[in-house]
């Protein structure tokens, strides 16, 4: 079989609505975020709260606890807060780690980030993986009626729905890939390759971020699997190990109301008293976890050239990244940690003075009214990353601007955001000079320019709301 080439695949504007599903909609993530714990509401959870408040669904996750892979009947505990249910499973902390930190975290997000040098293999890593995504299977066949829907989602689980067909499921199994795929030679580089390949046939539908996920994914299947591969207007189908799977490009996004909700809000002291520094100077925002595919250290060496062009610039510019800390057991992380702090201690060393800096480094979160806040009051926003599936930063700044003054959004090609959102402007991570040169276009920006672009961004922003992105994902599980 041949490369398939460019494809194009269909306009990502779905229309809005709840398709009719035969039963219950049962979604499966590594984690849950019940409003009643103080989680993160991330683009994950905000969309599964979208599906899932208000009906009869089922949000099924890890406890967050430790015992036993799944109870001794193997089932879940069951949790209703509010108009939610979830189901949760403890996991053994040695089966856990190597299923979480191992495997999932150590050895797929490098692969499916372009990044199989950091690969770190530990004995017993995708045995502790295949644990986690059977116990998972156990609970869900024990719990799930016949008509019911299974929706899975991320990394965590690319083998749960053989492992769910093995156990007499035959109704409709959906996957959603929120990072990125990778290329089919470097997804070879996986020893268990064939195996998930062979896994993977067991969903009826696989959903990527972008059209370039759906290319490598369908390329990935036929090759590896000896599959065909048959194109239509949303995305492909693939057949492979007997079964059809249809790929389908579903970009998520955010909800701009709630990022409304939020700036009507008061800032937190914190956040209100840096931004009237920030006023005073032009401000650059980065928000984003520590992590090796985010970037960072890339960016800041890109404003670090921006300074050095003009060092007088250190007096009038402010670049804050925020980066709490992730995964901080994996090698990877602690590397690049410290690779991060050393590019920032060697920029402040060169352009700080006495009395500030024009870059500041935060390790820890913020609360999302805070976020709101930051990304409003930027005049310009880096989202750099080496490798995203979509980085939902650049559609929460966007949504976050002034309509009559709105900032600039200075944004990754790699990032899966780039696809639709073409009125960024649009750099390669990895050269400095690139970034150092979109920042000074930012600054110059004309309004009329910078109002032009901003509109047409809000036009993706809201093609790719988080409720329409529900609606089409829904759509496509009910199709099966």
């Amino acid at each position: 079989m041949g490369s398939i080439g460019q494809v194009w695949v269909d306009a990502i504007r779905p229309p809005i609505g709840t398709a009719k599903l035969d039963g219950r909609l049962i979604a499966v993530s590594n984690r849950v975020s019940r409003p009643t714990k103080a989680a993160t509401a991330g683009g994950l959870a905000q969309a599964l709260s979208e599906a899932l408040r208000g009906g009869d669904g089922l949000w099924v996750g890890w406890s967050g606890e430790y015992g036993h892979a799944g109870h001794a009947d193997n089932g879940f505990d069951f949790e209703t807060v509010g108009d939610m249910a979830f189901g949760l499973l403890d996991i053994d902390p040695d089966t856990f780690r190597g299923y979480y930190e191992g495997y999932a975290n150590s050895v797929l997000w490098p692969v499916f980030h372009g990044r199989p040098d950091l690969v770190a293999r530990t004995d017993g890593d995708f045995s502790a993986y295949s644990t986690v995504n059977t116990a998972f299977a156990e609970a869900i066949a024990r719990t799930a009626v016949p008509g019911d829907t299974i929706w899975v989602h991320d990394y965590h689980f690319l083998i749960l729905a053989s492992a769910l067909r093995a156990r007499g499921m035959g109704g409709p199994i959906g996957l959603f890939l929120h990072i990125p795929f990778p290329q089919p030679a470097t997804f070879r580089t996986l020893p268990e390759a064939r195996h998930i390949v062979r896994a993977l046939a067991a969903y009826d539908t696989i959903g990527v971020q972008t059209r370039r996920d759906a290319v490598r994914l369908a390329e990935t299947l036929a090759s590896v699997g000896e599959g065909t591969i048959v194109t239509d207007r949303a995305g492909f189908r693939v057949l492979v190990h007997g079964s059809h799977v249809r790929i389908k490009v579903r970009p998520i996004g955010t909800q701009p109301r709630e990022i409304e909700a939020s700036l009507a809000k008061p800032p937190p002291e914190d956040v209100a008293a840096y931004l009237a520094f920030a006023a005073r100077t032009y401000s650059l925002i980065g928000i984003d976890r520590l992590d090796y595919s985010k970037g960072i250290a890339h960016r800041i060496r890109g404003f670090e050239r921006y300074l050095a062009a003009d060092p007088a610039r250190a007096g009038d510019t402010v670049f804050t990244q925020i980066a709490p800390l992730s995964r901080e057991t994996v090698p990877a992380y602690s590397r690049e940690r410290a690779e991060v702090e050393a590019e920032a201690g060697h920029l402040i060393s060169r352009f700080g003075g006495l009395a500030d800096s024009p870059f500041k480094l935060m390790t820890k979160g913020c609360d999302r009214v805070g976020v709101a806040h930051l990304l409003r009051g930027a005049d310009a926003a880096l989202v750099t990353p080496l490798a995203d599936g979509m980085n939902l930063v650049a559609k929460e700044y966007v949504a976050a601007q002034d309509p009559a003054d709105p900032g600039v959004l200075i944004l990754s090609d790699m990032a899966g955001a780039a696809e639709d959102m073409t009125d960024a402007l649009i750099i390669d991570p990895h050269d400095a000079e690139g970034i150092a040169a979109a920042i000074r276009a930012s600054r110059a920006m004309p309004l009329g320019e910078r109002r032009e672009r901003h509109a047409a961004l809000m036009k993706v922003v809201e093609a790719t709301r988080v409720d329409r992105w529900v609606a089409a994902c829904v759509a496509d599980l009910a199709a099966d």
